[in-house]
Order: C-alpha cells, then sequence, then structure tokens
C-alpha cells in the first residue's frame, strides 16, 4: 500500500508540473452492474484535464491484448507490411475456431471480428528488431518483443502499459504527432471509427487476456464531441475472478459509455 501511495504521489506532482490538472470521480456503480472491478481515465484535449476513477489502478501496467491492434496497423503502415487499409490478409487455411477467420479478410473486417491470426501475421512480416525500434518511438507502454514471443506477446508474458501510457498514445495519435508518417497516422485512425452521429463520433476497440485464471480486458479510444475530443481507456476484470464470459465482454464497452454519459459527453 505504501508503494502504490508513493506512485500516486509521483503520478500527482508529474502531473502538476505538467500543467494537466486531474480530477477523481466515482464510477464503481457502472462496474458494478456487469460484476466487474476496474478504473476508468479520460482526457480532455481543449482543457487539458484528466478525469480517472482509481487513478491508482490507472498507473498499473497491464497487457494490451487486442488493443495493440492500434500499433500494429500504424506500423504495419509505417514499415511497408501493409500497403494501405485495402490490405488482405490471405487465410493459410488453418481451420480455427472463431469460424469468422477462416477466409480470407480485407483489413476493416480483421479488426472488427478481432482476427488474431491477422495480426500475427503483421507480427511475422514486421519482425522483432523493427517492432524494438518503431515501438520504442512510438512510446506504447514497455513492450517486450523477443523471437520467442513475437505473435504473442501483446497477449502474454512481461509487456504492460498502463491507462495513463495508453491515453497518452491515443492523443498523440490523434494530434498526428507520433514519429510515423502523417498519412499513417491519419489512415490508422480512420479503421476504428465505431459509431458516427450527427451529434458525435466514438472510436475505439477493445481487448482482454486470460492468463491463467485471471481475465483482463480493455475498451480504448476517444469520442469527438462539440467541437472537443476526449481520449480514453478503461481496464477491467471480473470481480469473482472467472474466465470472460458474455457480461465481461459486452461490459466494457457499455461501462465506458455509462460513463462518458454521466460526464454529459454521451447522450443519454
Amino acid at each position: 500500500m505504501r508503494v502504490l501511495a508513493l506512485l500516486f504521489l509521483l503520478l500527482v506532482v508529474r502531473l502538476s508540473a505538467s500543467g494537466q490538472a486531474l480530477t477523481e470521480r466515482d464510477f464503481k456503480k457502472h462496474f458494478d452492474s456487469y460484476g466487474l472491478r476496474g478504473s476508468f481515465l479520460l482526457y480532455d484535449q481543449k482543457t487539458n484535464h484528466f478525469t480517472a476513477y482509481d487513478v491508482a489502478r490507472c498507473s498499473q501496467g497491464f497487457l494490451p491484448g487486442a488493443t495493440f491492434a492500434i500499433p500494429n496497423i500504424l506500423i504495419g503502415l509505417e514499415t511497408g507490411v501493409l500497403a494501405d487499409t485495402s490490405h488482405v490478409f490471405v487465410w493459410d487455411r488453418e481451420k480455427r475456431e472463431n469460424e469468422a477467420w477462416n477466409r480470407n479478410l480485407r483489413l476493416r473486417q480483421a479488426l472488427r471480428t478481432d482476427c488474431q491470426p491477422c495480426m500475427q501475421q503483421i507480427a511475422q512480416e514486421v519482425g522483432v528488431r523493427r517492432y524494438q525500434q518503431q515501438l520504442l518511438k512510438l512510446k506504447f507502454g514497455q513492450m517486450v518483443v523477443t523471437p520467442e514471443v513475437l505473435h504473442t506477446f501483446w497477449q502474454g508474458g512481461v509487456s504492460r502499459i498502463s491507462q495513463f501510457q495508453m491515453v497518452n498514445f491515443l492523443r498523440l495519435l490523434y494530434e498526428e504527432k507520433l514519429p510515423p508518417a502523417i498519412q499513417h497516422q491519419s489512415l490508422t485512425k480512420s479503421l476504428f471509427l465505431l459509431k458516427a452521429t450527427p451529434h458525435y463520433k466514438l472510436y475505439g476497440t477493445s481487448g482482454y487476456t486470460q492468463r491463467a485464471k485471471l481475465t483482463n480486458g480493455w475498451f480504448v479510444g476517444w469520442l469527438e464531441q462539440g467541437g472537443n475530443v476526449y481520449m480514453f481507456a478503461l481496464n477491467a476484470e471480473p470481480k469473482d475472478g472467472k474466465p470472460a464470459d458474455e457480461k465481461f465482454i459486452a461490459g466494457r464497452q457499455a461501462i465506458a459509455e455509462l460513463i462518458l454519459q454521466d460526464l454529459a459527453l454521451l447522450p443519454n
């Protein structure tokens, strides 16, 4: 507990030094309604302000799971592994339990079906050395890439990213201030549009990892609304320690949207 308190103090000092204010809010009821425990972080671009539920947990590192698709697509475009967003992943003819993966998939389809073999195809082509170089530039958490874990390092092992790191990465991507070419950042962003209405656009992706009996999941992205943009990262796990179920799968995005409604950023 003393270590967590110290980390929290250091975080507050760092935020204050950078001129970024932070407000804590209690969104526990929304996690409770889905039988989850977790944390939520939002960054208001216009006011340079963070809103956090469980700020200490927002500083902890977790495996990124399928949210790694965002930097993976960007790296794929930057290295030429992906020519553009019309790229087609050719099915290797290996039958998998998820029937949606057993065919050729365009990039957008691969993202919508969370096609892990497709992300692994990118990994195979990018390779260890280029990942190490690119991920260091992107500052996407602490990703550890070796030949032994090339196809799995975002799903298992020692790679970690915190919600603060995730939100900072999304902020730089949105502003197109990351090292990769601006057109590659713009193309990457366009792939993650989830909802578009006359009043707002919601971009994001989810992911989860299963390690032994521990399930951990994400929903991350950004909301364009009212002439402003809000980056967010939700991380959660089942309270009972059980594997992922339908309530957990649906709960991550649902809770994030309930919180955005509480903050008057989405309509009820």
